[in-house]
Order: C-alpha cells, then sequence, then structure tokens
C-alpha cells in the first residue's frame, strides 16, 4: 500500500479503544481518534503526529457525519478501516430495567455503530477495499445473568455485522467482529445500573452480590489487557482474508467453545453458572391451579 493507510476509530478516548488508536499509531498509520471529549483526548495523545482527534458522538446523527467527513479527507478519500468500538453496558434484571435508559444503550452499541457505518461505507464500497472492525464481545455468544440488556445489544451488533460481511464481499471489503472476554479496563465503572437494581432493593439482589463476586474471581483469573485486544484488531485491518468472529483472551475462548459444543439450554446455563461461581439455585415451577 503506497499512500499512508488510514483508520477511524470510535470510543477512542479510553480503554480499547485507546490501545487501539495507540497500536494503529505504532504502526505507521494515520489514524482518527473519535471522541466525545476532544480536549482529554487532545492531551493523551500528545506528541502522536499520525494522531488525528475528531469530535464524534456516535448517538448525535450530525456529528457522525461530520467526524466522517473530517476523517475521510484526512485520508484523502475512503478510508482503510473503520473500527467500530464505542459502546458501554447496562446492569438491571430484566423484569424491571428501565427500557428507555436501555434505549439510550441501544442507540450507543447498536445504532451509533450503524450510523458510523452508513456514513463511511459509501466511500469505501466505491474504492472496492478495506475493513470494518466491530470491537464486540464475548457476549454476544452468551448473557449473563443481570446484564441481558447489554447482551442483547451485542447480539444485534453480531446480527447485523454478519449481514453486513455478506453483503460487502462483492465489494472487496472485509468485516470482523473481534469478541474479547473480561478485559482489564475501567469498563465495569462505566456500567450503569437500572431498575430495582439501582436502587439498592428488589428480588435480584442476592443475584446481583453473587455476580460481582463471580466477575471479581473472573477478572482474577483471566486479566485480559486491552493492548492484547487490540492486536486481532491491527490485524483483521492488515490482512485481507480470515475469521469472521475472533474470540480473544484465554476466557473467551473457553465459553466460545463450551456454547458450540453444550446445545442443551439448561445444561448451558449451569455451565455459565459454574464458570461465574454462581449458585443460583433452579426451582420448579409449581402447577397451574
Amino acid at each position: 500500500m503506497s499512500a499512508t493507510p488510514t483508520v477511524l476509530v470510535t470510543g477512542a478516548g479510553r480503554g480499547i479503544g485507546r490501545s487501539v488508536v495507540e497500536l494503529f499509531s505504532d504502526s505507521a498509520w494515520r489514524v482518527v481518534a473519535g471522541v466525545r471529549d476532544v480536549a482529554a483526548a487532545q492531551e493523551a495523545y500528545a506528541g502522536r503526529e499520525n494522531v488525528h482527534v475528531v469530535h464524534l458522538d456516535v448517538r448525535d446523527a450530525a456529528s457522525v457525519r461530520a467526524g466522517v467527513a473530517a476523517a475521510e479527507e484526512l485520508a484523502g478519500g475512503a478510508l482503510t478501516c473503520l473500527v467500530s468500538n464505542a459502546g458501554y453496558a447496562v446492569l438491571g434484571a430484566v423484569e424491571d430495567a428501565d427500557l428507555e435508559v436501555v434505549r439510550e444503550m441501544f442507540d450507543t452499541n447498536f445504532f451509533g455503530a450503524a450510523a458510523v457505518v452508513q456514513a463511511a461505507l459509501p466511500a469505501m464500497r466505491e474504492a472496492g477495499r478495506g475493513s470494518v472492525v466491530f470491537v464486540s464481545s464475548i457476549g454476544a455468544r452468551l448473557s449473563n445473568p443481570l446484564l441481558g440488556m447489554y447482551h442483547a445489544s451485542k447480539y444485534a451488533l453480531s446480527a447485523m455485522a454478519e449481514a453486513l460481511a455478506i453483503e460487502c464481499r462483492a465489494f472487496g471489503i472485509r468485516v470482523v467482529a473481534i469478541e474479547p472476554g473480561m478485559v482489564d479496563t475501567d469498563f465495569p465503572k462505566a456500567t450503569r445500573p437500572t431498575g430495582a437494581l439501582s436502587r439498592g432493593e428488589g428480588p435480584y439482589l442476592p443475584l446481583l452480590a453473587e455476580l460481582r463476586q463471580g466477575f471479581g474471581a473472573w477478572r482474577e483469573r483471566n486479566p485480559t489487557s486491552p493492548d492484547v485486544v487490540a492486536m486481532p484488531v491491527l490485524g483483521a485491518a492488515e490482512s485481507p482474508e480470515g475469521p469472521f468472529r475472533i474470540p480473544v483472551g484465554d476466557d473467551a475462548m473457553l465459553l466460545a467453545r463450551a456454547r458450540e459444543t453444550i446445545t442443551d439450554d439448561s445444561a448451558w446455563q449451569d455451565e455459565l453458572l459454574g464458570f461465574l461461581q454462581i449458585d443460583w439455585p433452579r426451582r420448579t415451577a409449581a402447577p397451574p391451579p
């Protein structure tokens, strides 16, 4: 590739997004970091001449259009790669989760990702090259209790990405879903409680306590760094071929294999609760009156 390749990374201010930006920068790419807090990102990337910070809020259509246009101007045309990374989680029981809060999460995790793709893809299709890399989660293959709404957004993202991969194959564009397991970032702090759990009440409080302990133990067993997640993102951008789904981390690969081999749903639920070290018993439903 004679010209400098250009990548746009959304959610580039911290965590996995920041690691992705830094790895692409170190690999001689021109990097456009799409963020909401421009001043903080400019400070974070000071001294990296090949990193350009633009305001890009995936929930705002005008911001998406302007951010992608700025990235394409820097690229001198179509982007070489789009990395869709922006996202966060909502914590709550399905029974009483605040659906407005859930909709706001979907605006970022799903509709925001779709909006950026729609803005960037036409030029990539006309150029007949490029890659779209979604930073998803192993949670696109399984649903942890009290995080069902978050996982629903990741399942939706994977469904869209899979269709996109088929749609784009005739235009020389590779589509990839990166699926890390537990990543050592501040992502848990950004998780937003909702429903009764946000008020410290309700019948699912004992499950929440066990879930927090289970996640803490999971993090100690499998502390995957965001730098490790960034490597297959770069690999997907630089290679024209490879798998659609790429699990990252020993935990992600273990869960992916278990999900593929355990076909009975009840057995899978027990397997997942065992992995999480959660004792949440099953009670047989009472017969109808």
